[in-house]
């Protein structure tokens, strides 16, 4: 949502992870002078709480509306004391997180949560509302699995897709309200030289000369709107995933778009993305379209 009254809107569920989400949300409420909302939803979740059939009984309906209180209560707190300077308001819903996230984002500027929640599945890093969130919200989805990163460079993987042109506008705009540098991370290939008959360094040097082109291509016109953001290009044989998932390391912020140039139709989040969302050490931000430009806000 475009609106500049439009908050902010992260997601809790009592988890520490959740926790960690509530600490970017309120702190990029700070850099964009937008003010925050703390969201829960009470849901049916068989097993969680009791069998299924006693699901529906006021004590078990009451102990969820309870945690989801305290889940929003401890949030806002966070929230207060990472960022006293904004507006923080909690909301409990009923439904499914899923749902409930779904709808806040269709009026939201971002929405922000963590990797996994307390229903998490040991070994499984990327939860399904986190999942959920990142494939159909209505605003960028930024998810948070660990401490958020105080230096670094926002990174972005660029690709040459509509999506991918789409994260590039946002990389922008976060690195220059981080007030940090922009690392574009483009490869090609995925093979060795010995892929080729022939002149397989001519070859592997016209493949990296045309990658560099199409990076400079798809950066072209940002430096102007951002000219206090200091651009770092990047081109590697070898896979996305892989490359991105290197720079994280040392990054304050990863953006992707939902798919890149190779998705599958009908693939909402591509291979890239959810390789990135799993394992990346810092936030990463999912785009689905391109923001405003800077001389619009």
């Amino acid at each position: 949502m475009t609106d500049s009254t439009a908050p902010i809107v992260v997601g809790v569920d009592g988890s520490d992870c959740a926790l960690m989400a509530v600490r970017w949300a309120a702190a990029a409420a700070s850099r964009e002078n937008r003010p925050l909302r703390v969201l829960s939803a009470v849901g049916i979740f068989p097993g969680a709480y009791a069998p299924t059939a006693m699901m529906t009984s006021d004590v078990v309906v009451e102990a969820m509306q309870s945690d989801a209180r305290c889940a929003v209560e401890a949030g806002t707190a966070v929230a207060k004391e990472t960022a006293p300077d904004v507006p923080v308001d909690g909301t409990v819903v009923g439904g499914s997180p899923v749902l409930a996230l779904r709808h806040a984002s269709a009026q939201a500027h971002s929405l922000v949560v963590g990797r996994r929640g307390v229903g998490g599945v040991r070994g499984l890093l990327l939860g399904s509302v986190s999942n959920d969130a990142a494939i159909h919200a209505e605003c960028p989805v930024i998810v948070v699995g660990g401490p958020t990163p105080t230096a670094g460079p926002v990174v972005v993987g660029v690709d040459g897709s509509p999506t991918s042109t789409a994260a590039i506008g946002h990389a922008f705009r976060q690195a220059d309200l981080l007030q940090t540098s922009l690392l574009a991370v483009h490869t090609f290939g995925g093979f060795s030289g010995t892929a080729f008959y022939g002149d397989q360094h001519q070859i592997i040097r016209q493949l990296r000369d045309e990658a560099e082109e199409l990076l400079g291509e798809q950066l072209a016109g940002y430096p102007e709107d951002y000219p206090d953001v200091k651009i770092e290009r990047r081109v590697e044989i070898g896979s996305p995933a892989d490359a991105l998932v290197d720079a994280a390391e040392t990054a304050q912020l990863v953006v992707v778009g939902t798919r890149g140039r190779g998705g599958i139709r009908g693939l909402l989040l591509g291979s890239t993305s959810r390789a990135v969302l799993q394992v990346a050490q810092c936030p990463v931000m999912v785009t689905h379209t391109a923001p405003l430009t800077r001389r619009s806000w």
